[in-house]
């Protein structure tokens, strides 16, 4: 590569590495790796091993798997590679853990882990079309509305975790928490019609336990900007 070139690259590298904190704190994902994505054509270079000198942590200067993600998504489309970011997560012992890494030609090469399998994919860009964000709300004058920015993943053992797209936000969900978020999108317009489709879908429990169940989980999703419930 013109050591030139490989000079751009690096400072490139170096002010992502400077600019990201900011840029994730004030733009929504989508927009974020939107604004990150600016193709050069065609693949002249690998720009893994720049990436990974630039984003490994250092003392004074920490990163996460996400900054290493983003700054290597950057570089790498920069480069003319058609890559791929995902985000996923996974419970282990009952702890939540999220990872965000890049796939090239379907392998993992930013962020890598061995065990990378056992993450469920919560978000990728490109989208997936199933991925991709609906208007659900903003139109009723009563009613509950879903934010278009949370995301539901639902994990093998029938719990959920939505991701916020605007603040990354993780906010877990048990199992009748996954089926009063899927009931919210199906049009129950309120705490009560809610709490009375839950109750049939999990016959045998107390009807008042479930609505006093949904009012807390309406409030809990209400203050992570989940819902916004219109009186």
């Amino acid at each position: 590569m013109n050591p030139l070139h490989r000079l751009g690259q690096a400072a490139r590298g170096l002010a992502l590495r400077a600019l990201l904190p900011l840029m994730v704190r004030r733009q929504p994902l989508p927009d974020l790796l939107r604004s990150l994505d600016r193709p050069g054509t065609p693949p002249r270079h690998d720009p893994t091993l720049l990436a990974a000198r630039l984003f490994q942590p250092l003392r004074f200067w920490p990163t996460t798997c996400l900054y290493r993600a983003l700054g290597g998504y950057a570089l790498q489309r920069a480069a003319g590679h058609q890559v791929r970011f995902v985000l996923g997560v996974r419970t282990v012992d009952g702890q939540l853990q999220a990872h965000a890494w890049l796939e090239r030609d379907g392998r993992a090469i930013v962020g890598a882990l061995q065990d990378v399998r056992p993450f469920t994919v919560a978000y990728a860009w490109p989208a997936d079309p199933a991925m991709l964000r609906r208007g659900t709300g903003g139109s009723s004058v009563t009613g509950i509305d879903r934010s278009d920015d949370a995301v539901l993943t639902e994990l093998q053992d029938g719990t959920g975790v939505l991701l916020h797209l605007r603040t990354r936000f993780y906010f877990t969900l048990n199992a009748s928490g996954v089926q009063a978020w899927k009931l919210l999108g199906d049009g129950a317009r309120d705490a009560a019609e809610l709490a009375r489709r839950l109750a049939a879908a999990f016959p045998g429990t107390d009807p008042a336990q479930v609505r006093a169940d949904v009012d807390a989980l309406l409030a809990d999703l209400a203050r992570e900007a989940l819902v916004t419930v219109r009186d």
